[in-house]
């Protein structure tokens, strides 16, 4: 099928894929479910899904985001899903600025706090919000002080509980603090779900198996004739290396090879492309990472990125 194709729809089939696996598809299905239980709780069904950057956080999120589109109606424009990113130092006027912009208030930025607060407020009951997703929720902590930011988590807790409207916050790992220093806004949380990057453990081959099942569920996904390139435990090994296990960086480093070898007509992936691939997208230099996908096995995985810093003890509410 995919001969038939331009190498153009090639391209834009490679960057367009979206590949689950089962933890991604468990907190999906748990954010669904707020959604449609929602109306028949008493009390607004909350989810929290953080985790490190790349490991397919926005993907969940988006692909819920896409499946609830805003429609525009004679009198208003219905927006079942508002979703917004929380601003860096979350202040109350930045972020009602933002929700409004969200809304597609095209005066967002005007008026005072209160006035940008009641514009809010009505426009989530005209617009019949029932979620309200809010990404970067991380920055509901003050990372200079280190201190979670209360005014801003005290008013969303407001606004999700007057509305009665489900909420989801996506985040890194230290946006559980948020929930633990500001009870009444994580009373409406349970757990959170974590999304955590593959392992590669040899006392544990599950582990591994994970992570080559999901690197061939990718590779039976391009538009290209050829697919054996990933199967093998070795490949498996060095695109670990090369990307740590994070979705992210290993849909970066395929779809980069795939959209090489579409352009050079190649038949499928190869370690070569995988290389200059490598080289092109996953800033190996920085990352201190050698590129994996040399003439040498490597050895290790090398160095982590250092992305969780937790706070330090809170001295006040």
């Amino acid at each position: 099928m995919s001969e038939q194709l331009t190498q153009q729809e090639r391209l834009a089939l490679i960057y367009r894929m979206r590949v689950w696996y089962p933890r991604m598809k468990f907190i999906y299905d748990e954010i669904v479910r707020a959604f449609e239980m929602n109306p028949l709780t008493p009390d607004p069904e909350c989810v929290a899904l953080l985790g490190q950057f790349r490991t397919g956080k926005t993907t969940i999120v988006e692909s819920f985001y896409s499946q609830h589109p805003r429609t525009v109606g004679a009198k208003t424009t219905h927006v079942p899903v508002l979703k917004a990113v929380v601003p860096a130092k979350a202040s109350m006027n930045a972020l009602l600025t933002d929700l409004l912009a969200a809304l597609g208030d095209p005066v967002a930025g005007r008026g005072s706090m209160g006035m940008k607060s009641h514009r809010l407020h009505q426009f989530i009951r005209d617009c019949g919000v029932q979620m309200l997703i809010l990404d970067e929720a991380n920055h509901f902590v003050d990372r200079d002080s280190e201190r979670v930011l209360h005014d801003v988590s005290n008013a969303m807790k407001s606004l999700v509980k007057e509305h009665n409207i489900a909420c989801v916050l996506v985040g890194l790992p230290y946006t559980e603090e948020v929930l633990k220093v500001n009870e009444q806004f994580g009373s409406l949380f349970g757990d959170p779900y974590l999304l955590k990057p593959f392992v590669w453990d040899e006392t544990v081959p599950e582990t591994i198996e994970e992570f080559r099942t999901f690197l061939c569920q990718v590779e039976t996904q391009l538009p290209l004739s050829a697919h054996s390139t990933l199967t093998s435990r070795e490949m498996a090994w060095r695109c670990f290396v090369a990307t740590h296990g994070k979705v992210g960086y290993v849909m970066r480093l395929i779809r980069r090879t795939a959209e090489m070898a579409v352009r050079h007509d190649q038949p499928g992936l190869s370690q070569q492309l995988l290389f200059e691939a490598f080289e092109r997208t996953l800033a190996g230099k920085r990352r201190q990472i050698t590129n994996p996908f040399g003439q040498e096995l490597p050895q290790t995985p090398g160095p982590e990125e250092h992305e969780y810093w937790p706070l330090r003890q809170q001295t006040g509410a």
